[in-house]
């Protein structure tokens, strides 16, 4: 390792177009896919080590301005430790070329940090705040490159604030997907959320008891789901004996104990709420299950305006639905599933209001084919 100092690196301020010359001439060594002879080797390995001696002590000092982060101090040491000047390279084409490139990616860290405002530190400051205020709201993924772009800093600076707040335990992680933290719990409660939606439709009648379920599959549409949830919320219910699973499917239990529950009544409609068009009630349903698709936040008052639009349609819907046939189970069911859930309380997570959101719009897409075109 070199034996220059750190605070004779902070003594020199980094020279943005030396910078850029040795990045240029790295990159021509580190890219050359062409066989060079020994003596060429030899020289670029002599210049690429001339180069990584120069800006070492300058990696020193970043390393240890890294100001505690863990993450941004394992990042400077694995750089320096690729481009260690005194590091063991064959005089061969194609070690030389490895080592070229370390030492490019290292000289370009250097490059990106002289730029004001991007330490990682602040990064990750600015970020913890943003989580704090609600700007990243739990249950939401945080998007790399969109954090990037809300803050202007490069991405790889912000991929490193994000590793060291997910070891502060500020952000969480789920394969390669970050998120506020609490929202992995929130994620694996949805079941529990499923199993109190399917227990009021139950006690709503909407699946009247010793009557067979539909299939988890078409639960899961019902509920803007996948079918593991949906199964792990029947797994609840039939602990607690509100639901039968057999190899034949599910069944509501005949005796199911079942929590208090009042009849669930839709939104009063008359003449003073507005009448919705057909297309709106098409649009504001699309928009609601696009949005929780893609799982992208909204802000709350956007969220809260579209579950108020949602909940008048269902009353104007349900209002203008003509009664079904007695044998129509499935036009009862929908009816019922949306009135039970236009008079279901919004829950207090922006996430999972977004769902519920998501949901209604679903039942109420169920109920709109049961409606004349222009309902009188």
């Amino acid at each position: 390792m070199t034996t220059a100092t750190t605070d004779d690196a902070a003594a020199r301020a980094l020279d943005p177009r030396q910078l850029r010359d040795d990045l240029l001439v790295l990159r021509r060594v580190s890219s050359n896919r062409m066989q060079a002879a020994p003596a060429s080797v030899a020289r670029n390995l002599d210049m690429v080590r001339r180069i990584a001696r120069h800006w070492a002590p300058f990696g020193h000092t970043r390393r240890a301005a890294a100001d505690g982060v863990a993450s941004e101090e394992r990042r400077w040491e694995v750089l320096l430790a690729c481009a260690d000047p005194e590091r063991s390279v064959e005089q061969c084409y194609t070690d030389v070329v490895v080592y070229a490139g370390a030492v490019w990616e290292f000289v370009q860290a250097l490059h990106d940090a002289i730029r004001p405002g991007t330490t990682v530190p602040e990064v990750a400051r600015s970020i913890t705040a943003a989580v704090a205020k609600g700007d990243f709201s739990v249950g939401f993924e945080l998007r790399v490159k969109q954090v990037a772009a809300d803050l202007r800093e490069p991405a790889e600076t912000v991929r490193a604030a994000v590793s060291s707040l997910v070891d502060s335990n500020v952000l969480e992680r789920r394969s390669r997907r970050i998120f506020p933290a609490g929202s992995l719990e929130m994620h694996d409660a949805l079941a529990t959320h499923i199993a109190d939606r399917l227990r009021a439709q139950i006690a709503a009648g909407v699946y009247a008891r010793g009557s067979r379920l539909p299939s988890a599959k078409f639960l899961a549409t019902t509920v803007c789901s996948d079918s593991a949830p949906v199964g792990r919320a029947l797994q609840i219910l039939a602990v607690e004996g509100t639901v039968h699973i057999g190899p034949r499917g599910s069944e509501v239990a005949q005796s199911a104990r079942l929590l208090p529950h009042p009849a669930p009544t839709a939104p009063h409609h008359d003449e003073k709420n507005p009448r919705f068009s057909r297309d709106t009630i098409v649009a504001t349903c699309r928009a609601a299950h696009e949005q929780w698709r893609r799982r992208r936040p909204a802000p709350a008052e956007v969220l809260h305006g579209r579950w108020q639009d949602l909940r008048s349609m269902a009353g104007q819907l349900l209002a203008a639905a003509p009664d079904p046939a007695p044998d129509a189970t499935q036009d009862l069911a929908a009816l019922a599933r949306a009135a039970e859930l236009a008079s279901a309380p919004l829950p207090d997570a922006p996430w999972l209001q977004q769902w519920h959101t998501a949901c209604l719009a679903k039942s109420l897409s169920d109920v709109l084919p049961l409606i004349p075109k222009d309902p009188r």
